[in-house]
């Protein structure tokens, strides 16, 4: 990839193709040194994703998907989806602001202290993510479309298109690509690496599934001492609020891995000649 990053990427991995575990390492690590500043957007977006359902419990509709719903509901549904996206793009700039913080600890380059100056304030992190979202939103909806036609026509494509779109939202934060140059360049960073970044992503869902099971039997055990569905919620609330960062940070150490492997390509392709 020729466009730079604003991630600093050398301080999640080193710059060459990464294994799995440095991906889950570096993923974890991301997480717990970013955790204390991202819970609070990270459980706005869980009750942004609980309106409809409130909305629907309150006015003593049904809960199903399979009936109808009126306009309100519809409402709430878009503003919960567009407000949990705009939470998305704050946490990833927060985990960002996170790592160019260590930088700075550390005695961080001219680049990356120039970074500093822009991405360390949480207000300019929140401009930024209302900046960006009418981009993310137009990136997610051609990749949704385009995963679609593909399932429909031959699934394998669509299959493809899945995987290969993974990093699509990152160059859109870090890279300020527009939809179509972020798609583009999400398959371009994926070329060669698809079943690397294909394992990568099942390792991850499973990591996450199974810390998520984990998470819900410890709370199956609060919410039958408190008895009573007020717990239930709380607990629910705040296994989406944990696990919502996790999943962001693998996402990002994912995109950094891809930028190393893109960037040896030339490098290596040369060797070999």
């Amino acid at each position: 990839m020729s466009t730079p990053t604003t991630l600093p990427t050398l301080l999640l991995l080193p710059r060459r193709a990464a294994s799995l575990g440095e991906i889950l390492d570096a993923g974890f690590g991301l997480y717990r040194q970013s955790l204390f500043g991202c819970l609070p957007l990270s459980l706005l977006a869980v009750l942004l994703g609980q309106l409809p359902s409130a909305y629907l419990q309150s006015t003593g509709q049904s809960l199903a998907l399979d009936t109808a719903k009126d306009l309100p509901w519809w409402l709430l549904m878009l503003l919960a989806a567009v407000g949990t996206l705009w939470c998305w793009l704050v946490l990833m700039l927060r985990q960002r602001a996170s790592l160019l913080r260590r930088a700075k600890s550390l005695g961080a380059s001219t680049d990356t202290a120039r970074d500093l100056a822009t991405v360390e304030s949480l207000t300019t992190d929140l401009l930024q993510a209302s900046r960006l979202l009418p981009r993310a939103l137009a990136t997610l909806m051609l990749a949704l479309v385009a995963v679609v036609l593909g399932l429909l026509l031959l699934v394998i494509p669509g299959i493809y298109l899945l995987i290969g779109f993974w990093p699509a939202l990152a160059l859109v934060v870090f890279e300020s690509a527009g939809p179509r140059t972020a798609l583009d360049g999400s398959l371009r960073l994926a070329r060669g690496s698809w079943r690397h970044l294909a394992a990568t992503l099942l390792v991850v869902a499973m990591t996450v599934f199974g810390l998520f099971v984990i998470g819900s039997l410890i709370g199956l055990v609060f919410i039958k001492l408190a008895e009573g569905l007020p717990a239930a919620s709380i607990v629910a609330a705040v296994l989406g609020a944990l696990f919502q960062p996790l999943l962001i940070a693998f996402g990002i150490t994912a995109y950094a891995d891809l930028r190393h492997r893109r960037d040896q390509m030339p490098s290596s392709a040369s060797s070999s000649a």
